[in-house]
């Protein structure tokens, strides 16, 4: 994970000279759309792996490049458990995915650069398979809750950007789990904009 943060940190400083005297203002509309990928990180206790790679898509529309509404799909990965109980070896995964939609800022504060904001409804699908003693088992939890996230980033130009984010998802599943699934995406995010 921190490899591909500092591909990414480097790339955008590579690239951002020559783009940097061609930047344009941005428009007063500008529908996006942007794909993040990185790593999330589960808070079950249970859990021997709690990491894994997530990913996420969203579209929208933000006011004067300004405040905005978006939608989207996260996709928070899998986090395992191995081990053993009473003499039974066990392995699992816990993998939770949903839909978003909420609202979004973004504040230029410096020339071409930007910190971010988001916050909304994350309405989400956690499913648990697991394997005890040679036996499958798997079950299935939706819950509606809340998702919100931070980042900063660099407009190249008009129409593209690049940023990094960490955003929070919160997802119950009261048959699979006796607490909230706190779980965090640390990710890169490339964002394509175009006036409207």
């Amino acid at each position: 994970m921190r490899k591909l943060l500092l591909a990414l940190s480097m790339g955008a400083a590579m690239v951002s000279a020559p783009f940097a005297s061609h930047a344009q203002q941005v428009g007063n509309g500008d529908l996006f759309i942007n794909g993040s990928v990185g790593q999330a990180h589960s808070n079950v206790d249970l859990l021997t792996q709690k990491n894994d790679t997530g990913y996420g898509l969203n579209f929208g529309y933000r006011y004067n490049d300004t405040w905005g509404l978006e939608a989207g799909y996260v996709d928070l990965g899998k986090p395992s458990a191995t081990g053993s109980y009473a003499g039974y070896d066990y392995k699992g995964n816990l993998h939770v995915a949903g839909w978003t939609v909420g609202g979004n800022g973004k504040f230029n504060f410096a020339q071409n650069w930007f910190l971010s904001a988001r916050l909304g409804g994350f309405f989400s699908k956690t499913k648990l398979d697991a394997t005890v003693a040679g036996e499958s088992f798997s079950f299935r939890g939706h819950d509606t809750n809340f998702y919100a996230g931070v980042g900063a980033g660099y407009n190249f130009n008009r129409s593209w950007s690049l940023g990094i984010n960490y955003d929070h998802y919160a997802a119950k599943a009261d048959n699979i789990l006796t607490k909230t699934n706190s779980l965090g995406l640390l990710s890169g995010t490339l964002e394509y904009r175009f006036g409207i």
